[in-house]
């Protein structure tokens, strides 16, 4: 009888054991599939905001920031944008986390360009003027751009990563990382 309750015993504890194994590799890839989203959009909004365009015409569409939702113009450069042509990038957090959008501009196919990252469930995106102006989480709708963006990518809680912070325009400095000043 007693070795039957050692046996259990120990059959036990090897099963909690191999309970929490499996629930911590289960949270770690979670978290490293989290990781791995989160780099690659910082990589596409880096490469989309460095090659934001200006409005060239009356009418073409216009730098915007408002209530979370970040649009302009960007030079395709790779994929899942065409490079031969501009894309209207729109960027807002919903309910099934971050959406991104991009539609071609001009005399292209029309085709919509739609990624969602639901891993990221909020994001603080900041616009910064030239100069030491403050940064300023509206951008008011003119033709100016601005001179940088941060954005911030947030999974619940927890930030996902460092703060992303791009200087916009032709040979824009990057702008000093967050050990440097605070957005």
């Amino acid at each position: 009888m007693l070795a039957i309750v050692l046996t259990s015993l120990i059959v036990l504890l090897a099963y909690g054991a191999a309970q929490v194994s499996y629930d911590a590799h289960a949270r770690l890839s979670a978290d490293l599939r989290a990781l791995q989203q989160a780099r690659a959009l910082r990589e596409l909004l880096q490469d989309a905001l460095r090659s934001a365009r200006a409005p060239q015409r009356p009418g073409d569409p216009l730098f915007t920031l408002h209530a979370g939702r970040l649009s302009f113009v960007t030079a395709g450069g790779g994929p899942p944008l065409d490079p031969d042509y501009d894309w209207l990038l729109t960027i807002g957090a919903g309910s099934g986390g971050l959406e991104l959008s991009a539609i071609p501009v001009g005399r292209a196919p029309a085709a919509v360009v739609t990624i969602r990252f639901p891993t990221v469930t909020r994001w603080d995106v900041q616009a910064r003027a030239a100069g030491a102006a403050p940064w300023l989480e509206e951008w008011p709708a003119t033709s100016v751009m601005p001179r940088a963006v941060a954005i911030t990518l947030w999974h619940d809680a927890e930030p996902l990563g460092l703060p992303l912070r791009v200087g916009l325009g032709l040979g824009a400095p990057l702008v000093p990382d967050a050990s440097s000043e605070a957005p």
